[in-house]
Protein backbone atom coordinates (compact mmCIF):
# COMPACT_ATOMS: atom_id res chain seq x y z
CA UNK A 1 0.00 0.00 0.00
CA UNK A 2 2.73 2.48 0.80
CA UNK A 3 4.71 1.79 -2.26
CA UNK A 4 1.38 1.96 -4.49
CA UNK A 5 0.72 5.56 -2.80
CA UNK A 6 3.82 6.34 -3.14
CA UNK A 7 4.06 5.83 -7.01
CA UNK A 8 0.66 7.34 -7.19
CA UNK A 9 2.04 10.97 -5.87
CA UNK A 10 4.77 10.37 -8.55
CA UNK A 11 1.84 9.58 -11.34
CA UNK A 12 0.30 12.83 -10.04
CA UNK A 13 3.42 14.90 -9.87
CA UNK A 14 4.44 14.07 -13.73
CA UNK A 15 0.86 14.41 -14.72
CA UNK A 16 0.62 18.08 -13.24
CA UNK A 17 4.09 19.06 -14.72
CA UNK A 18 2.58 18.24 -18.28
CA UNK A 19 -0.49 20.60 -17.44
CA UNK A 20 1.56 23.34 -16.28
CA UNK A 21 3.35 23.29 -19.54
CA UNK A 22 0.78 22.54 -21.73
CA UNK A 23 -0.93 25.67 -19.83
CA UNK A 24 2.29 28.26 -20.88
CA UNK A 25 2.15 26.82 -24.17
CA UNK A 26 5.41 24.69 -24.02
CA UNK A 27 5.86 20.85 -25.38
CA UNK A 28 5.76 18.33 -22.34
CA UNK A 29 8.88 17.12 -21.26
CA UNK A 30 7.70 13.68 -21.80
CA UNK A 31 6.55 13.89 -25.73
CA UNK A 32 9.59 11.94 -26.45
CA UNK A 33 8.41 8.38 -24.97
CA UNK A 34 5.52 8.49 -26.93
CA UNK A 35 7.37 7.61 -30.05
CA UNK A 36 6.19 4.13 -31.35
CA UNK A 37 9.65 3.05 -32.68
CA UNK A 38 12.52 2.32 -30.52
CA UNK A 39 15.18 3.44 -33.77
CA UNK A 40 18.03 3.91 -30.74
CA UNK A 41 18.23 1.32 -28.01
CA UNK A 42 20.78 1.79 -25.27
CA UNK A 43 21.45 -1.63 -24.37
CA UNK A 44 20.62 -2.99 -21.22
CA UNK A 45 24.28 -3.39 -19.45
CA UNK A 46 25.23 -4.45 -15.82
CA UNK A 47 26.98 -2.23 -13.51
CA UNK A 48 26.73 0.25 -16.72
CA UNK A 49 23.08 1.57 -17.45
CA UNK A 50 21.97 2.74 -13.93
CA UNK A 51 20.60 5.91 -13.29
CA UNK A 52 23.69 7.87 -13.41
CA UNK A 53 24.59 6.62 -16.69
CA UNK A 54 21.09 6.80 -18.59
CA UNK A 55 21.33 10.63 -17.19
CA UNK A 56 24.48 11.19 -19.08
CA UNK A 57 22.26 9.87 -22.01
CA UNK A 58 19.54 11.91 -21.72
CA UNK A 59 22.44 14.85 -21.66
CA UNK A 60 23.42 13.82 -25.36
CA UNK A 61 19.79 12.13 -26.34
CA UNK A 62 15.87 12.69 -25.87
CA UNK A 63 14.65 10.52 -28.20
CA UNK A 64 16.85 6.85 -27.83
CA UNK A 65 15.64 4.20 -25.87
CA UNK A 66 16.68 3.46 -22.50
CA UNK A 67 17.11 0.21 -20.59
CA UNK A 68 17.94 -0.24 -17.01
CA UNK A 69 20.57 -3.09 -16.05
CA UNK A 70 18.98 -6.46 -15.63
CA UNK A 71 16.71 -6.54 -12.01
CA UNK A 72 16.54 -9.87 -11.04
CA UNK A 73 13.07 -10.62 -9.76
CA UNK A 74 13.70 -11.75 -6.65
CA UNK A 75 15.77 -8.69 -5.86
CA UNK A 76 12.66 -6.35 -6.24
CA UNK A 77 10.27 -8.97 -3.99
CA UNK A 78 12.97 -8.57 -1.31
CA UNK A 79 12.77 -4.81 -1.10
CA UNK A 80 9.66 -3.62 -1.65
CA UNK A 81 9.53 -0.54 0.95
CA UNK A 82 9.71 2.00 -0.86
CA UNK A 83 12.93 3.46 0.07
CA UNK A 84 14.64 0.29 -0.80
CA UNK A 85 11.99 -0.59 -4.14
CA UNK A 86 13.14 3.40 -5.65
CA UNK A 87 16.77 2.03 -5.43
CA UNK A 88 16.18 -0.53 -7.64
CA UNK A 89 13.64 0.54 -9.98
CA UNK A 90 13.52 4.84 -9.70
CA UNK A 91 14.40 6.80 -12.34
CA UNK A 92 13.78 9.98 -13.78
CA UNK A 93 11.04 11.74 -15.42
CA UNK A 94 13.20 12.44 -18.19
CA UNK A 95 14.56 9.14 -18.89
CA UNK A 96 11.81 8.55 -20.66
CA UNK A 97 11.59 6.43 -23.53
CA UNK A 98 12.66 3.48 -20.67
CA UNK A 99 12.60 -0.06 -20.79
CA UNK A 100 12.77 -2.07 -17.15
CA UNK A 101 14.85 -5.41 -17.77
CA UNK A 102 14.01 -8.52 -16.12
CA UNK A 103 15.49 -11.54 -14.96
CA UNK A 104 14.14 -14.70 -13.75
CA UNK A 105 12.41 -17.91 -14.20
CA UNK A 106 9.50 -17.97 -12.50
CA UNK A 107 6.31 -17.22 -13.94
CA UNK A 108 4.81 -16.19 -10.45
CA UNK A 109 7.02 -14.12 -9.04
CA UNK A 110 7.81 -12.30 -12.51
CA UNK A 111 3.84 -12.03 -12.95
CA UNK A 112 4.30 -10.38 -9.48
CA UNK A 113 7.08 -8.03 -10.19
CA UNK A 114 5.79 -6.61 -13.18
CA UNK A 115 3.36 -4.77 -11.63
CA UNK A 116 5.46 -2.65 -9.64
CA UNK A 117 7.31 -2.30 -12.88
CA UNK A 118 4.50 -0.56 -14.85
CA UNK A 119 3.14 1.32 -11.21
CA UNK A 120 7.13 2.86 -11.58
CA UNK A 121 5.88 3.95 -14.67
CA UNK A 122 8.18 2.37 -17.34
CA UNK A 123 7.26 2.02 -21.11
CA UNK A 124 7.84 -1.83 -21.06
CA UNK A 125 9.24 -4.64 -19.73
CA UNK A 126 11.39 -6.66 -21.31
CA UNK A 127 12.61 -10.81 -19.89
CA UNK A 128 16.45 -11.22 -20.46
CA UNK A 129 17.00 -14.53 -22.42
CA UNK A 130 20.21 -13.59 -23.43
CA UNK A 131 23.04 -13.39 -20.55
CA UNK A 132 25.24 -15.93 -20.70
CA UNK A 133 26.97 -15.39 -17.26
CA UNK A 134 27.46 -18.43 -15.84
CA UNK A 135 26.09 -17.65 -12.52
CA UNK A 136 23.04 -16.29 -14.16
CA UNK A 137 23.00 -19.73 -15.88
CA UNK A 138 22.73 -21.92 -12.98
CA UNK A 139 19.63 -19.50 -11.59
CA UNK A 140 17.63 -20.84 -14.46
CA UNK A 141 17.39 -17.64 -16.45
CA UNK A 142 18.84 -15.57 -19.03
CA UNK A 143 20.75 -17.69 -22.01
CA UNK A 144 19.76 -21.23 -20.98
CA UNK A 145 16.33 -19.72 -21.01
CA UNK A 146 16.72 -20.30 -24.61
CA UNK A 147 16.05 -23.94 -24.07
CA UNK A 148 12.98 -23.95 -22.15
CA UNK A 149 10.71 -22.48 -24.96
CA UNK A 150 7.53 -23.23 -23.03
CA UNK A 151 8.77 -21.66 -19.72
CA UNK A 152 9.60 -18.86 -21.47
CA UNK A 153 6.48 -18.68 -23.16
CA UNK A 154 4.43 -18.87 -20.05
CA UNK A 155 6.58 -16.72 -18.29
CA UNK A 156 4.99 -13.84 -20.72
CA UNK A 157 1.72 -15.12 -20.60
CA UNK A 158 1.81 -14.51 -16.97
CA UNK A 159 3.27 -11.02 -17.05
CA UNK A 160 1.03 -9.96 -20.04
CA UNK A 161 -1.47 -10.73 -18.18
CA UNK A 162 -0.80 -8.85 -15.15
CA UNK A 163 0.51 -5.71 -16.96
CA UNK A 164 -1.11 -3.24 -19.47
CA UNK A 165 2.21 -2.33 -20.85
CA UNK A 166 4.46 -4.67 -23.46
CA UNK A 167 6.45 -6.89 -22.68
CA UNK A 168 9.28 -8.32 -24.77
CA UNK A 169 11.91 -10.86 -24.75
CA UNK A 170 15.71 -10.24 -25.40
CA UNK A 171 17.01 -13.07 -26.47
CA UNK A 172 20.50 -14.95 -29.42
CA UNK A 173 20.35 -16.88 -31.85
CA UNK A 174 21.13 -19.57 -30.09
CA UNK A 175 22.50 -21.39 -27.20
CA UNK A 176 25.33 -23.89 -27.08
CA UNK A 177 24.84 -26.43 -30.19
CA UNK A 178 21.20 -24.79 -30.21
CA UNK A 179 22.10 -22.69 -32.80
CA UNK A 180 19.87 -24.08 -35.73
CA UNK A 181 17.59 -21.17 -37.49
CA UNK A 182 14.89 -23.69 -36.82
CA UNK A 183 15.37 -23.59 -33.31
CA UNK A 184 15.65 -19.94 -33.20
CA UNK A 185 12.04 -19.72 -35.29
CA UNK A 186 10.87 -22.52 -32.90
CA UNK A 187 11.56 -20.48 -29.83
CA UNK A 188 10.16 -17.42 -31.37
CA UNK A 189 6.75 -19.09 -32.23
CA UNK A 190 6.67 -20.25 -29.03
CA UNK A 191 6.96 -17.37 -27.35
CA UNK A 192 5.06 -15.54 -29.38
CA UNK A 193 2.03 -17.70 -28.37
CA UNK A 194 2.57 -16.46 -24.65
CA UNK A 195 1.97 -12.87 -25.93
CA UNK A 196 5.32 -11.43 -26.51
CA UNK A 197 5.41 -8.98 -29.61
CA UNK A 198 8.64 -7.78 -29.98
CA UNK A 199 12.10 -9.63 -29.86
CA UNK A 200 15.58 -8.05 -29.45
CA UNK A 201 17.80 -10.41 -31.04
CA UNK A 202 21.54 -10.51 -30.13
CA UNK A 203 23.17 -11.71 -33.48
CA UNK A 204 25.17 -14.46 -32.38
CA UNK A 205 24.84 -17.63 -30.70
CA UNK A 206 26.25 -17.65 -26.46
CA UNK A 207 28.28 -20.49 -25.11
CA UNK A 208 27.49 -21.30 -21.70
CA UNK A 209 30.61 -22.96 -21.01
CA UNK A 210 34.10 -22.65 -22.15
CA UNK A 211 33.12 -18.80 -22.70
CA UNK A 212 32.96 -15.61 -20.33
CA UNK A 213 30.33 -13.33 -20.88
CA UNK A 214 32.95 -10.75 -22.12
CA UNK A 215 34.02 -13.47 -24.83
CA UNK A 216 30.56 -14.46 -25.16
CA UNK A 217 30.07 -10.72 -27.35
CA UNK A 218 33.08 -11.11 -29.50
CA UNK A 219 33.90 -14.63 -30.19
CA UNK A 220 30.29 -16.39 -31.19
CA UNK A 221 30.56 -14.44 -35.08
CA UNK A 222 27.72 -12.28 -35.70
CA UNK A 223 25.37 -13.31 -38.05
CA UNK A 224 23.00 -10.08 -39.10
CA UNK A 225 21.52 -12.05 -42.38
CA UNK A 226 19.20 -14.51 -40.06
CA UNK A 227 17.93 -11.34 -38.33
CA UNK A 228 16.93 -10.32 -41.69
CA UNK A 229 15.51 -14.11 -41.65
CA UNK A 230 13.36 -13.93 -38.70
CA UNK A 231 11.61 -10.31 -39.69
CA UNK A 232 10.51 -11.93 -43.00
CA UNK A 233 9.50 -15.20 -41.59
CA UNK A 234 7.18 -13.71 -38.54
CA UNK A 235 6.13 -10.65 -40.56
CA UNK A 236 3.35 -9.92 -37.81
CA UNK A 237 5.87 -9.93 -34.86
CA UNK A 238 8.64 -7.14 -34.42
CA UNK A 239 12.53 -7.24 -34.02
CA UNK A 240 15.26 -5.55 -33.20
CA UNK A 241 18.97 -6.01 -34.04
CA UNK A 242 21.72 -5.92 -31.06
CA UNK A 243 25.48 -6.95 -31.41
CA UNK A 244 28.12 -5.20 -32.89
CA UNK A 245 26.65 -1.87 -33.88
CA UNK A 246 29.56 0.37 -32.90
CA UNK A 247 28.72 3.74 -33.71
CA UNK A 248 25.51 5.61 -35.42
CA UNK A 249 27.10 5.58 -39.08
CA UNK A 250 26.31 1.80 -38.76
CA UNK A 251 23.02 1.92 -37.35
CA UNK A 252 21.99 4.46 -40.17
CA UNK A 253 22.90 1.93 -42.59
CA UNK A 254 21.08 -1.37 -40.60
CA UNK A 255 18.18 1.14 -40.58
CA UNK A 256 17.90 1.64 -44.34
CA UNK A 257 19.35 5.70 -43.70
CA UNK A 258 15.79 7.53 -42.09
CA UNK A 259 15.42 11.05 -42.87
CA UNK A 260 17.74 12.64 -45.52
CA UNK A 261 21.19 10.53 -46.84
CA UNK A 262 24.74 11.71 -45.91
CA UNK A 263 27.12 12.64 -48.72
CA UNK A 264 27.94 9.20 -49.59
CA UNK A 265 25.66 6.84 -48.04
CA UNK A 266 24.35 4.55 -51.11
CA UNK A 267 22.27 1.40 -51.22
CA UNK A 268 24.85 -1.23 -51.32
CA UNK A 269 26.14 -0.04 -48.14
CA UNK A 270 22.94 -1.49 -46.42
CA UNK A 271 23.50 -5.05 -48.05
CA UNK A 272 27.28 -4.55 -46.62
CA UNK A 273 25.76 -3.46 -42.99
CA UNK A 274 23.42 -6.55 -42.86
CA UNK A 275 26.39 -8.69 -44.65
CA UNK A 276 23.40 -9.64 -47.83
CA UNK A 277 25.23 -8.17 -50.17
CA UNK A 278 22.88 -7.68 -53.45
CA UNK A 279 19.79 -7.49 -50.75
CA UNK A 280 19.65 -3.51 -49.64
CA UNK A 281 15.94 -4.33 -48.43
CA UNK A 282 14.91 -3.39 -44.88
CA UNK A 283 11.89 -5.18 -43.77
CA UNK A 284 9.05 -3.38 -42.56
CA UNK A 285 8.68 -5.15 -38.88
CA UNK A 286 12.07 -4.55 -37.82
CA UNK A 287 11.84 -2.05 -34.95
CA UNK A 288 15.58 -0.50 -34.68
CA UNK A 289 19.15 -1.10 -33.68
CA UNK A 290 20.44 -1.22 -30.55
CA UNK A 291 24.35 -0.24 -29.37
CA UNK A 292 25.96 -1.11 -26.30
CA UNK A 293 29.73 -0.79 -25.80
CA UNK A 294 29.74 1.70 -27.97
CA UNK A 295 27.69 3.81 -25.99
CA UNK A 296 29.70 3.42 -23.11
CA UNK A 297 33.04 3.68 -25.07
CA UNK A 298 33.03 6.75 -26.97
CA UNK A 299 29.36 8.28 -25.72
CA UNK A 300 29.88 11.56 -27.64
CA UNK A 301 29.12 9.77 -30.81
CA UNK A 302 25.33 10.18 -30.03
CA UNK A 303 25.26 14.02 -29.70
CA UNK A 304 23.73 14.03 -33.06
CA UNK A 305 21.49 10.78 -32.99
CA UNK A 306 18.63 12.78 -32.49
CA UNK A 307 19.33 14.86 -35.72
CA UNK A 308 20.56 12.08 -37.58
CA UNK A 309 18.50 8.75 -36.97
CA UNK A 310 15.14 10.91 -35.78
CA UNK A 311 15.16 14.13 -37.89
CA UNK A 312 14.64 16.38 -35.25
CA UNK A 313 15.40 19.87 -36.62
CA UNK A 314 14.55 21.77 -33.48
CA UNK A 315 17.48 24.16 -32.59
CA UNK A 316 19.31 23.14 -29.75
CA UNK A 317 22.28 25.16 -27.70
CA UNK A 318 25.81 24.16 -29.21
CA UNK A 319 27.11 20.95 -27.55
CA UNK A 320 30.46 20.31 -26.40
CA UNK A 321 32.22 18.09 -23.94
CA UNK A 322 32.29 21.41 -21.31
CA UNK A 323 28.48 21.47 -21.59
CA UNK A 324 27.85 17.87 -21.65
CA UNK A 325 30.07 17.46 -18.05
CA UNK A 326 28.70 20.51 -16.67
CA UNK A 327 24.98 19.81 -16.69
CA UNK A 328 26.53 16.24 -15.07
CA UNK A 329 28.42 17.77 -12.89
CA UNK A 330 25.28 19.63 -11.87
CA UNK A 331 23.45 16.44 -11.60
CA UNK A 332 26.08 15.01 -9.49
CA UNK A 333 26.05 17.93 -6.83
CA UNK A 334 22.41 17.03 -6.54
CA UNK A 335 22.42 13.66 -6.23
CA UNK A 336 25.52 13.08 -3.97
CA UNK A 337 26.03 16.31 -2.25
CA UNK A 338 29.20 16.80 0.57
CA UNK A 339 29.02 13.99 3.64
CA UNK A 340 30.88 13.99 6.08
CA UNK A 341 30.42 10.01 5.94
CA UNK A 342 32.92 7.74 4.28
CA UNK A 343 32.42 7.87 0.51
CA UNK A 344 34.04 3.92 -0.57
CA UNK A 345 36.22 4.66 -3.72
CA UNK A 346 33.79 1.79 -5.71
CA UNK A 347 30.65 4.09 -5.38
CA UNK A 348 32.41 7.60 -6.44
CA UNK A 349 33.68 5.47 -9.24
CA UNK A 350 30.38 4.48 -9.93
CA UNK A 351 29.23 7.90 -10.37
CA UNK A 352 32.16 9.00 -12.38
CA UNK A 353 32.13 5.82 -14.49
CA UNK A 354 29.43 7.49 -17.23
CA UNK A 355 32.11 10.31 -17.76
CA UNK A 356 35.25 7.58 -18.28
CA UNK A 357 34.46 7.56 -22.18
CA UNK A 358 34.05 11.38 -23.11
CA UNK A 359 37.56 11.87 -24.28
CA UNK A 360 38.21 8.88 -26.01
CA UNK A 361 40.20 9.35 -29.13
CA UNK A 362 41.68 13.13 -27.83
CA UNK A 363 44.65 13.84 -26.51
CA UNK A 364 44.16 13.76 -22.36
CA UNK A 365 42.22 11.14 -22.38
CA UNK A 366 44.68 8.56 -20.84
CA UNK A 367 45.57 11.34 -18.12
CA UNK A 368 41.81 12.07 -17.68
CA UNK A 369 41.05 8.75 -16.41
CA UNK A 370 44.28 8.21 -14.59
CA UNK A 371 43.87 11.33 -12.95
CA UNK A 372 40.20 11.02 -11.55
CA UNK A 373 41.32 7.46 -10.54
CA UNK A 374 44.53 9.10 -7.92
CA UNK A 375 41.78 11.92 -7.19
CA UNK A 376 38.79 9.79 -5.87
CA UNK A 377 41.44 7.53 -4.02
CA UNK A 378 41.58 10.60 -1.49
CA UNK A 379 39.35 10.81 1.44
CA UNK A 380 38.47 14.08 1.43
CA UNK A 381 37.91 14.15 -2.56
CA UNK A 382 35.37 11.86 -1.59
CA UNK A 383 33.74 13.18 1.21
CA UNK A 384 33.39 16.33 -0.92
CA UNK A 385 31.56 14.51 -3.52
CA UNK A 386 31.91 12.61 -7.14
CA UNK A 387 31.51 16.49 -8.22
CA UNK A 388 33.75 17.79 -6.42
CA UNK A 389 36.42 14.75 -8.20
CA UNK A 390 34.88 15.82 -11.61
CA UNK A 391 35.36 19.21 -11.04
CA UNK A 392 38.95 19.22 -9.99
CA UNK A 393 40.01 16.54 -12.93
CA UNK A 394 38.62 19.13 -15.50
CA UNK A 395 40.20 21.97 -14.09
CA UNK A 396 43.59 19.43 -14.12
CA UNK A 397 42.74 18.32 -17.92
CA UNK A 398 42.31 22.02 -19.31
CA UNK A 399 45.21 23.31 -17.94
CA UNK A 400 47.26 20.27 -19.74
CA UNK A 401 45.28 20.12 -22.81
CA UNK A 402 43.73 24.10 -23.43
CA UNK A 403 40.49 23.77 -25.72
CA UNK A 404 39.92 20.33 -25.43
CA UNK A 405 36.86 20.31 -23.66
CA UNK A 406 35.78 22.86 -26.44
CA UNK A 407 36.50 21.28 -29.44
CA UNK A 408 34.06 20.82 -32.33
CA UNK A 409 32.20 17.07 -32.10
CA UNK A 410 32.20 14.96 -35.06
CA UNK A 411 29.03 14.60 -36.46
CA UNK A 412 28.22 11.38 -37.81
CA UNK A 413 29.51 10.14 -40.63
CA UNK A 414 29.17 7.62 -43.36
CA UNK A 415 29.50 3.83 -42.39
CA UNK A 416 32.74 1.90 -43.62
CA UNK A 417 32.33 -1.81 -44.15
CA UNK A 418 34.87 -3.53 -42.21
CA UNK A 419 37.34 -6.23 -43.85
CA UNK A 420 36.60 -9.52 -42.64
CA UNK A 421 39.84 -11.32 -42.07
CA UNK A 422 40.63 -14.27 -43.12
CA UNK A 423 41.39 -16.37 -40.58
CA UNK A 424 37.95 -14.99 -38.68
CA UNK A 425 36.42 -16.54 -41.51
CA UNK A 426 38.01 -19.89 -42.20
CA UNK A 427 38.04 -20.94 -38.96
CA UNK A 428 35.55 -23.82 -37.94
CA UNK A 429 33.19 -23.78 -35.10
CA UNK A 430 34.33 -26.91 -33.66
CA UNK A 431 36.49 -26.87 -30.34
CA UNK A 432 39.26 -26.04 -32.31
CA UNK A 433 38.05 -23.44 -34.11
CA UNK A 434 36.06 -21.85 -30.96
CA UNK A 435 39.40 -21.90 -28.57
CA UNK A 436 41.25 -19.72 -31.85
CA UNK A 437 38.07 -17.34 -31.58
CA UNK A 438 38.26 -17.56 -27.78
CA UNK A 439 41.93 -16.15 -27.72
CA UNK A 440 41.38 -13.82 -30.75
CA UNK A 441 37.92 -12.80 -28.56
CA UNK A 442 40.46 -12.03 -25.48
CA UNK A 443 42.84 -9.93 -27.58
CA UNK A 444 40.15 -7.89 -28.87
CA UNK A 445 38.19 -6.98 -25.62
CA UNK A 446 41.50 -6.19 -24.49
CA UNK A 447 42.54 -3.75 -26.81
CA UNK A 448 39.28 -2.19 -26.95
CA UNK A 449 38.48 -1.82 -22.89
CA UNK A 450 40.91 -0.67 -19.86
CA UNK A 451 39.57 -2.17 -17.26
CA UNK A 452 38.87 -0.61 -14.55
CA UNK A 453 40.77 -0.69 -11.17
CA UNK A 454 40.69 -3.51 -8.82
CA UNK A 455 39.33 -0.89 -5.74
CA UNK A 456 36.96 1.05 -8.33
CA UNK A 457 35.13 -2.25 -8.78
CA UNK A 458 31.68 -2.79 -7.70
CA UNK A 459 31.11 -5.89 -4.91
CA UNK A 460 30.86 -9.36 -7.45
CA UNK A 461 27.35 -10.51 -7.41
CA UNK A 462 25.13 -12.10 -10.13
CA UNK A 463 24.43 -8.59 -11.77
CA UNK A 464 28.11 -7.52 -11.60
CA UNK A 465 29.21 -10.49 -13.39
CA UNK A 466 26.63 -11.02 -15.75
CA UNK A 467 27.68 -8.36 -18.13
CA UNK A 468 25.49 -7.39 -21.61
CA UNK A 469 22.89 -9.49 -22.64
Amino acid sequence: LKLFCSQLERCLSRWMCVMVSADEGQAPEQAPHMQTRPLIQIAPMLDVTYRDFRYMMRLLTRRAQLWTEMIVDDTVLHNLEPAKCDRFLGYLPLEHPIVCQLGGSDPRKLAEVAPFVERYGYDEINLNCGCPSDRVSKGEFGCSLMKKKEAVRDIVHSMSRAVQIPVTVKCRLGVDDFDSQEFVKDFISEVASGGCKHFIIHARKAWLKGLSPAQNRSVPPLQYSRVKDLCRAFPDLQFSLNGGVADVGHARALLGFPGDRLAGEMDSLIGSAWDTPGDDSIPPNLQGVMIGRGAMNGPMMLWDVDRTIYGCTEERERVTRRTVLSAYQAYLEEAYPPDEAERSVGSVHLALKPTLGIFSGLRGNRAFRSTMDTLMRDKGNRRLGPAHVLQQVLSQLEEANPGVLDEPLQPTSVYKPAAKSAAASAAPDGPLGRDRKRKRGVAEEAAATEPPSADASAEPDVQAEAGAS
